[in-house]
C-alpha cells in the first residue's frame, strides 16, 4: 500500500471511531448553569430506544435502574395506591398470561443488590492502598481537573493558560501530579501519561486501537464510561448543546470521553492478561440485548403505579361528561383573560382565580410567551436568556432609561460598583490578606450575618418588578428594533398558539411567574423552565406591549385576529413561593378599565390566600391564620436557612392539550400542566405538531428529571443540599468532599424527610383533538414519535367516554 492510500485509510479510520465517540456522548443528557438551571430528562440520549431496554442498559453499564426497589411498590400496594384493577390492567396491556398472585408474591422476595460493573480495567485492578479501586481515584482526579479547568468565575488562582483545550489541562495536570501513583494504585501510570502523544486524536486513536474492540462494543463501553462520571459528562454535554444552538462548534464533551478511554488504555497497560481477559468478557453483555428477567417484572408493577394515577385523573376530568358550572359567566365575552403559564403550580391559581372571580377566563401557554429573547441590562452583567433550552434566542430585549447618555451614565455606575467589589473580592483572596482581611473587616458583616441568621431582612414586595421601566426589543443581530411584519409575527404566533383568535376579553393579563429565594443555588430551578429558569415577568411585560401595538393590530386584522378597541392587555408575575400576583404597567390602561383592574386585583388576592391554603399541608404550615400564613410564606423568600422555600413542580404527572372548557372547576391537585388548544382552530395541524415539539418535550423534561431525581438519586439527583459546595460559581455543585458534579434536584425538592413528595410516573399527554390529527402530528417530528412509541409518555386523547390510548400504532380504550 503506497503513502497516499495508508493515510486515507488512516483518516477513514479517525472518522469512523470520531463518530462512535460522538453517538456515545449523544447518550449523555445536557446539564445548564446554575443560573440558568432548567430541568432537563436525563434519559434524553436514551430515548430512541424503549424505556424497558433504556433500563437494561442503565444496570448493565452502571448498575442502576430506571425504577425504584420492591419495597417503594410494596408499599403503594399495601397502602391502596395501586389497586387491584391496576395491577390486572397492567398485565393486560402487557399481554402476560401470568397471575397477579405470582406478581404479589413476587414482590415480597428479597432482592438482590446488582453487580458493580466490571467491564472497565479500572475497576478490576488491585486496589490502592486507601482501600479503593483506580476507577475511584481516576474519577476524582477527572472531576478535580473539571473542576479547575470550567471555573471562569470562583477561582481567583487560575492554572489554566489562554485557550488551552480540556484534553491538554488534563495531560498536563496529570504529568505534574506527583501523587498520581500512590492514590490510583497503577505504578508508573504518570510517567507513561508523560510518554503519551500530545496530540488528543493520535492519542485517543492508538488507545482505541490498544483496546481492541468492534466499533458497537466501543460505543457501549464509552456510553459506560461516560455513566462512571454523569455530573462532568451532562456539563460538557451542556457545552456543546449550547454552543450548537448558537451554530458553533463544541467537541468538549468528546474531550472527556478521550481521557476517560486513555485512561482505560492506561490500565490494560498495566493489567495482567487475565484481568484484560475478565474485562474483555464483561464488555461483550454491554451491546448485549438479552432481557434481564430479574428486573422486568418490576416494570408491571410501574406501569400499574401509573394506571393508579391515570384512574385518579379520568376520575377528576369526570370521563369528560361533566357540565359546565352554572353560572358561567365566560360563555359570552368575558370580563378577563388571565394567561397563565402552563407550569403544575398555575392550575392551583388559575382553578382558586376563577372560583373567586367567575367573569373571568383563565388560559395556559408557555411561560415565556413564544418571545425566544436574551435580556442585556445595564452595567457588567452578562446577558440572560429567557426561553426554554430546547431553543436559541432570535431577539434581544435590551435596558433603557430613555435615551443613550442616560445609558451610558448607569452603566459606568454599575460598572465602577462592580469594579470596587472586584477589587474586594482580589483582597479577600490574596496570598498575604487571607487573615489580615478578616481581622480588620470582619466586625463590618458582624450586623449583617445577625440579621440575615435572625431573618430580620424579609422582604417587603417579593415580586420581580423590571428595572428599568422600559426596554427595546432588537433583533440578536445588528440591535435594529423589530420591523413590524416581525411583531405581527410574534404576537399571531402566541395568540393562535393558545388558540385565542377572536372573543377578546376587555382586559388580557399575561402572567408570568418567579420565584424568591437566599442562599439557594437551585434557585433557578424554582423559577419559570419555558424562561431559562428565570422569572417570567420580564416576557409578560413584552407580549403585553406587543398586544397593544396599534400597528400590531391593523396587520392583525388583516390575518382574520380582529381585537377590539376596547381589548387591552398588561403583565402580571405570580410569586410560587408566597402566591401573590403583582400587575405591572397598570397606570398605562386607559382609566374606563380602573374597575376590571381592581375586581382583578380582588380576585387575585382572593385566589393566592385559597391557593396558600391549599399547599400549607405539604410545606407543615397548617394551624395558621391567612395573614400569619401568608407572612410564614414571605419570611421563606429571605430565610438563608431554608431548604424547601417551596415545592416547586413536585409530583408533576400529566399535561393537557384541550380548550379550558374540559378542565374548569376540576381539582387537578396541582399536578398538571394545562395547555388550552382548540382543534377547531387548528384545521391543518400545525399547531398541534408545534405543541407537541416544544411545550410537550418541556414537560417531558421536566416530569423525567423529577423521575431520575428520585429513581436515581445517586445518578441523576444532586444529593443532600446541606452539603453542598458550589463550583465555577455557577457550573454546578458537589456533595461534601466529592468532585463530580451532583446533576439534577436536591433530596430536599423531592422528600420531606419521611415521605417522597414525588411519584415518580411517566407523564401522562392528554389531547383533546382527531386521531388522525394527532397521529399526523406525531409524525412530523422524530423526538416525539421516539417519546410516544418507546413509551417515554403516555399518550391519550380524550374521547366522550373518557380517553383512548395510543399504543403499538393504535388506539385503545
Amino acid at each position: 500500500m503506497n503513502g497516499l492510500a495508508q493515510s486515507s485509510a488512516a483518516n477513514a479510520s479517525v472518522d469512523q471511531w470520531q463518530v462512535t465517540l460522538t453517538n456515545a456522548c449523544h447518550r449523555i443528557a445536557p446539564v445548564w448553569p446554575l443560573d440558568q438551571w432548567i430541568a432537563v430528562n436525563p434519559f434524553w440520549g436514551l430515548r430512541h430506544y424503549p424505556a424497558t431496554h433504556a433500563d437494561h442498559l442503565l444496570r448493565r453499564r452502571r448498575s442502576e435502574s430506571l425504577l425504584m426497589p420492591a419495597a417503594f411498590y410494596r408499599e403503594a400496594w399495601e397502602g391502596g395506591r395501586i389497586s387491584r384493577d391496576d395491577l390486572l390492567a397492567s398485565l393486560e396491556e402487557a399481554g402476560i398470561s401470568d397471575s397477579a398472585e405470582f406478581y404479589c408474591k413476587r414482590l415480597y422476595r428479597p432482592e438482590r443488590p446488582p453487580a458493580p460493573p466490571g467491564y472497565s480495567l479500572l475497576d478490576i485492578l488491585p486496589a490502592a492502598d486507601q482501600g479503593e479501586r483506580p476507577m475511584a481515584a481516576v474519577v476524582d482526579q477527572i472531576g478535580r481537573t473539571c473542576g479547575a479547568f470550567f471555573d471562569k468565575r470562583q477561582s481567583r488562582w487560575s492554572t489554566r493558560s489562554g485557550e488551552e483545550s480540556l484534553f491538554d489541562f488534563w495531560l498536563k495536570s496529570a504529568r505534574m501530579d506527583v501523587s498520581l501513583d500512590f492514590r490510583t494504585g497503577i505504578r508508573g501510570v504518570r510517567a507513561w501519561f508523560r510518554a503519551l502523544p500530545d496530540d488528543r486524536l493520535e492519542a485517543t486513536g492508538q488507545a482505541i486501537e490498544a483496546l481492541g474492540v468492534d466499533a458497537d462494543t466501543l460505543e457501549a463501553l464509552c456510553h459506560g464510561l461516560l455513566l462512571r462520571i454523569p455530573g462532568w459528562a451532562g456539563w460538557c454535554r451542556g457545552v456543546d448543546w449550547r454552543a450548537n444552538l448558537k451554530g458553533e462548534d463544541s467537541g468538549i464533551c468528546e474531550e472527556l470521553l478521550s481521557v476517560l478511554l486513555i485512561w482505560e488504555w492506561a490500565a490494560s497497560a498495566h493489567a495482567t492478561p487475565e484481568q484484560i481477559n475478565t474485562a474483555a468478557s464483561q464488555r461483550e453483555a454491554l451491546v448485549s440485548r438479552s432481557s434481564l428477567g430479574e428486573s422486568d417484572w418490576l416494570w408491571v408493577w410501574q406501569r400499574a403505579f401509573e394506571i393508579g394515577y391515570q384512574r385518579t385523573l379520568w376520575q377528576a376530568l369526570g370521563n369528560n361528561e361533566r357540565p359546565r358550572p352554572d353560572g358561567d359567566k365566560t360563555a359570552g365575552r368575558p370580563d378577563v383573560q388571565a394567561v397563565f403559564c402552563i407550569d403544575v403550580r398555575s392550575e392551583i391559581m388559575r382553578r382558586h382565580l376563577e372560583e373567586a372571580h367567575p367573569g373571568i377566563q383563565t388560559i395556559g401557554f408557555a411561560g415565556f410567551f413564544g418571545l425566544p429573547v436574551v435580556h442585556h441590562r445595564h452595567g457588567p452583567y452578562r446577558p440572560m436568556e429567557k426561553l426554554p433550552g430546547i431553543l436559541g434566542p432570535a431577539y434581544r430585549v435590551v435596558d433603557t432609561q430613555g435615551s443613550n447618555e442616560r445609558d451610558a451614565a448607569l452603566s459606568r455606575v454599575l460598572d465602577q460598583r462592580e469594579m470596587t467589589r472586584e477589587s474586594v473580592r482580589k483582597a479577600k483572596y490574596g496570598s498575604l490578606s487571607t487573615f489580615t482581611l478578616v481581622e480588620t473587616t470582619g466586625l463590618a458583616w458582624a450586623w449583617k450575618m445577625v440579621k440575615d441568621s435572625l431573618n430580620l431582612s424579609a422582604r417587603k414586595n417579593t415580586a420581580d418588578k423590571p428595572d428599568p421601566a422600559e426596554t427595546r426589543l432588537v433583533y440578536l443581530q445588528g440591535g435594529d428594533p423589530l420591523f413590524e411584519t416581525t411583531r405581527v409575527e410574534l404576537v399571531a404566533g402566541f395568540l393562535r398558539g393558545m388558540s385565542l383568535t377572536r372573543n377578546f376579553a376587555p382586559l388580557l393579563v399575561f402572567t408570568g411567574h418567579g420565584t424568591h429565594t437566599e442562599n439557594n443555588p437551585h434557585h433557578a430551578g424554582l423559577a419559570c423552565g419555558a424562561c431559562g429558569g428565570q422569572n417570567g415577568g420580564l416576557n409578560a411585560r413584552l407580549a403585553a406591549q406587543l398586544f397593544n401595538d396599534p400597528q400590531v393590530r391593523v396587520a392583525l386584522a388583516e390575518e382574520g385576529i380582529s381585537i377590539p378597541g376596547d381589548s387591552w392587555a398588561v403583565a402580571a408575575e405570580h410569586c410560587t413561593v408566597t402566591d401573590e400576583v403583582t400587575l405591572f404597567d397598570a397606570h398605562k390602561l386607559p382609566e374606563s378599565h380602573g374597575p376590571l383592574i381592581a375586581d382583578l386585583e380582588r380576585g387575585f388576592a382572593e385566589a393566592g390566600k385559597k391557593t396558600r391554603r391549599e399547599r400549607a399541608t405539604a410545606l407543615k404550615l397548617n394551624g395558621f391564620g391567612d395573614s400569619e400564613l401568608l407572612q410564614q410564606l414571605k419570611s421563606r423568600t429571605s430565610d438563608w436557612t431554608e431548604v424547601r422555600p417551596e415545592w416547586g413542580l413536585a409530583n408533576n404527572a400529566a399535561i393537557i392539550f384541550a380548550k379550558r372548557d374540559k378542565t374548569r372547576a376540576r381539582n387537578l391537585g396541582g399536578r398538571v400542566f394545562l395547555h388550552d388548544y382548540d382543534p377547531e382552530q387548528d384545521h391543518d395541524g400545525d399547531i398541534l405538531a408545534a405543541l407537541l415539539s416544544a411545550p410537550m418535550i418541556v414537560a417531558n423534561w421536566i416530569n423525567m428529571q423529577y423521575f431520575g431525581s428520585v429513581t436515581m438519586l445517586d445518578v441523576y439527583g444532586a444529593g443532600n443540599k446541606l452539603l453542598h459546595s458550589v463550583v465555577g460559581g455557577n457550573v454546578g455543585v458537589i456533595e461534601g468532599n466529592g468532585t463530580d458534579l451532583r446533576i439534577g434536584l436536591p433530596l430536599q425538592s423531592v422528600h420531606d424527610g419521611t415521605y417522597w413528595r414525588h411519584e415518580p410516573v411517566r407523564l401522562t399527554v392528554v389531547v383533546d383533538a382527531p386521531a388522525g390529527k394527532i397521529e399526523a402530528a406525531i409524525r412530523q417530528n422524530p423526538d416525539v414519535e421516539a417519546l410516544v412509541e418507546n413509551q417515554w409518555v403516555w399518550l391519550y386523547r380524550l374521547t366522550d367516554q373518557g380517553g383512548e390510548l395510543y399504543r403499538d400504532g393504535q388506539w385503545q380504550s
